[in-house]
């Protein structure tokens, strides 16, 4: 089995701590509002933008690239442009977890990457546009202003990596021409997607620092922190309930790599230990070499012990993501690949737990809110 047996034991430790804190006698009074806006200032004015940056640098590299591979197409040149698309989407995912203020902006994160696309709406608009080749999609302008499902990752991810597209692109025959122009509109589009992404993070970051009776925004900072526990736990769920639920199916039969994030270029593993990361930061405070160990919700958590345990399971299963291949594809071909999936499944549920309960509780943020499930 390539899943470390130890991760049921670390679920014991952890509840038994959980256990100790609740037999405290007494009451626990409410956090001063002022202890949240540090949190407020270090995740969102010292941790995320950098990363940010790194996303808009990313896309640059990816518009790049492509421009160099269509203006000279061949097989070298195909696979460092689908390696610029891994770089720019490992980022990606890492920030894509957070989902609060310019990142979910008029749809931004949905022209970013339209996922999940549970009607086949994308797979539909793109055999049209193959047929039809409009130059409008050639135009990243006039692009930014098309469906959702046309543009972004997903739409870069079917130029790149679908059928012979590749092939057609190095011939550069009549499809070939098109799709070397569709992508670089694209990849252009997201470009200026990071691009405004980046202008507008800072006064975002700033109004949720000065969170307050003077904000008309953000009456608290507490109120302000919410959105940071509400990422952290819906990021967790999306992985669950998306990310591994949907090509997992009901049962080892109806599962289905395809239903998966990013199943062509064959990384929707990939894009979950990147999640991991980010999602990670918001607790921590840590993000790479960014950051300081401590000051993200932990700083909140007045338990040393809790905090370690909650840090040991987090990790268990980072590196559970890590040994496995990069998509699911690759997992369920496996004789216990089914049963593998379903594990991974549940020990992100038991991380949920302990954020709701945990992290929830001890940082006060948790009042069960989720938007997912359309509360």
């Amino acid at each position: 089995m390539i899943f470390k047996p130890s991760w049921r034991s670390l679920l014991l430790s952890t509840t038994t701590v959980f256990a100790v804190g609740l037999s405290t006698p007494g009451a626990k009074a409410d956090i001063p509002d002022e202890n949240y806006q540090p949190v407020l200032a270090h995740l969102l004015g010292t941790v995320m933008p950098p990363k940010i940056d790194e996303f808009h640098a990313a896309s640059e590299e990816l518009t790049e690239g492509f421009r160099d591979f269509c203006s000279d197409p061949d097989n070298g040149g195909l696979e460092e442009t689908r390696a610029a698309y891994h770089a720019a989407m490992d980022i990606w995912q890492e920030i894509q977890p957070w989902r609060m203020g310019p990142l979910v902006a008029n749809g931004r994160d949905q022209h970013i990457e339209y996922w999940p696309d549970k009607h086949g709406t994308a797979a539909r608009q793109f055999r049209k546009l193959m047929f039809d080749k409009p130059a409008a999609y050639t135009d990243p302008e006039q692009l930014s202003g098309a469906s959702a499902a046309l543009q972004g990752f997903p739409a870069l991810e079917e130029v790149l990596f679908a059928d012979d597209h590749g092939n057609q692109m190095i011939a550069a025959d009549e499809n070939g021409v098109f799709l070397c122009q569709y992508g670089t509109a694209i990849a252009t589009n997201l470009g200026t997607l990071s691009g405004e992404l980046q202008a507008e993070w800072p006064d975002f970051a700033t109004a949720m620092e000065n969170a307050g009776p003077d904000s008309m925004d953000y009456p608290s900072a507490k109120f302000a922190a919410t959105d940071l526990y509400r990422a952290l736990h819906e990021g967790l769920l999306i992985i669950s309930t998306q990310k591994l639920a949907r090509p997992l199916g009901e049962n080892a039969e109806d599962a289905r790599a395809s239903r998966g994030e990013s199943p062509l270029a064959g990384r929707s593993l990939r894009n979950i230990e990147h999640n991991l990361i980010g999602l990670f930061a918001i607790y921590d405070g840590t993000w790479g070499d960014i950051g300081e160990e401590g000051q993200g919700l932990a700083a909140l958590i007045d338990n040393s012990l809790l905090d370690r345990s909650f840090k040991l399971n987090w990790q268990t299963v980072a590196d559970t993501v890590a040994d496995l291949p990069p998509s699911v594809a690759e997992v369920l071909v496996q004789s216990d690949g089914y049963a593998t999936l379903s594990d991974l499944k549940g020990q992100i549920e038991f991380l949920t737990m302990l954020v709701e309960n945990d992290v929830g509780g001890n940082t006060q943020l948790g009042g069960g809110f989720n938007a997912l499930d359309g509360d």
